[in-house]
């Protein structure tokens, strides 16, 4: 038995009703649904109307609307306020469709008030954020991932920033109780963020010593490690150090020409109390933090990525998703990829773990099997993992797809997820 909610109010002269849907045990809570008729607007506790409520308002009025009668209100003439409450509510994946509706709906997308108001709502969401160097372009690029509710096999990579994603993205490291941000764009900055983990607002941080662009850092005994994003020959501050209790920055020692990359440093690795940095560049390095010295590294080439969900540990290789099995110490196939594993991953791989899931990157020729092409495919997966009998994980594909059409001569530079 459902027992549906009603409750009425009049905004503007335009009729507002709000309906909850209740269920026998437990109430319906997924995402707010939104429908617009000419004089009323309905907000359901239900899967998004967002389609219905567009076609609705695209089809022509069977009857003519007489001269000397008013035209009904529309659901802009309400305040800013509900709006925005309104769209906190919706999943971010709708906001490129929003976006085309009118300039006050893509201004408002574009708000801090949105993001304010989805903090307060518990409704934000964490993206993903992929970094890619083109052969034409002076400087790296950044795409963020947008999934088609309603249709997830064109879910795709949107260069940022764009009309409905102003900002760039940030790399985000966490000191304790606060979350430190530096964001991943041109020109370089000095600028560092900072924010409470309970609230959304982004402070100004003492800055830099160096104007960066693209910098990636790491924390590591309450100090924060930040690198690159500079010109190489800035050897007295390629790295430098934030003392988190002190809120100084001091110069590390210079690593010298070699190890002081010139392109996007791809990831940052606390082990065994030495900070591992993979660069996109023939070597790696590794810095002491404990007498200060540097080492060069040579590259280890690895057909696998590998990534932890819900504290187990998957490897994406060419042909296979493996897990690591803790109680016999080995790695076991995941079940139920079998066509997934058919496809043809060559070149990139990468995982990250979203929202509970696996996301599964690669790479692939728009012309398998017809010579060298021009360009390539990078195609995304996305894999919820499940525990059964006997010990054994299976995987299930919840959408796979091109998700970008890239010059074969592209750079994978790195990838990050926040949660906005």
């Amino acid at each position: 038995m459902t027992v549906q909610i009603e409750r009425k109010i009049k905004v503007h002269g335009l009729n507002v009703v709000f309906r909850k849907v209740h269920g026998s045990n437990k109430t319906l809570m997924s995402e707010l649904g939104i429908f617009i008729s000419p004089n009323r607007i309905f907000f359901f506790h239900s899967p998004p109307l967002l389609a219905i409520a567009m076609n609705h308002l695209a089809k022509p009025q069977s009857k003519k609307r007489k001269t000397n009668q008013p035209p009904p209100s529309s659901f802009l003439s309400l305040p800013d306020v509900i709006i925005l409450n309104c769209l906190s509510r919706i999943s971010k994946s709708y906001y490129p469709k929003l976006s085309l509706v009118s300039k006050t709906f893509r201004s408002l997308l574009l708000s801090t008030d949105l993001n304010l108001a989805r903090f307060h709502h518990k409704t934000q969401e964490r993206s993903f954020h992929v970094c890619l160097k083109f052969p034409d372009r002076p400087h790296p690029s950044w795409y963020t991932l947008w999934i088609d509710k309603e249709e997830k096999k064109k879910s795709t990579l949107v260069q940022v920033p764009s009309s409905y994603t102003s900002s760039a993205a940030l790399f985000l490291v966490n000191g304790g109780s606060y979350d430190y941000a530096f964001r991943q764009a041109y020109p370089p900055s000095k600028v560092m963020l900072v924010r409470n983990k309970d609230s959304c607002i982004w402070r100004y941080a003492p800055k830099m010593t160096v104007a960066r662009a693209n910098p990636i850092a790491c924390v590591f005994r309450r100090k924060i490690y930040v690198m690159g994003g500079c010109a190489d020959d800035e050897s007295v501050s390629w790295g430098e150090v934030f003392d988190i209790n002190t809120q100084t920055w001091e110069p590390l020692p210079d690593p010298g020409p070699e190890l002081r990359f010139s392109t996007m440093i791809r990831e940052i690795q606390i082990i065994q109390g030495k900070i591992h940095v993979k660069s996109n560049e023939s070597k790696d390095s590794i810095y002491d933090p404990n007498n200060g010295n540097w080492n060069g590294v040579e590259k280890v080439v690895v057909s696998e990525s590998t990534c932890v969900v819900d504290y187990v540990l998957y490897s994406c290789r060419k042909n296979s998703c493996l897990w690591y099995d803790n109680r016999c110490k080995d790695w076991r196939l995941v079940k139920g990829l079998s066509s997934l594993n058919r496809t043809c991953r060559s070149g990139l791989i990468e995982t990250v773990k979203l929202g509970g899931k696996m996301l599964l990157l690669w790479d692939k020729s728009t012309k398998p099997g017809r010579g060298i092409s021009e360009e390539k495919h990078i195609c995304g997966a996305l894999i919820a993992f499940e525990r059964r009998k006997y010990g054994q994980v299976w995987g299930k594909v919840e959408w796979s797809n091109a998700l970008l059409t890239v010059p074969s001569s592209y750079s994978f530079l790195r990838s990050t997820v926040i949660r906005t």
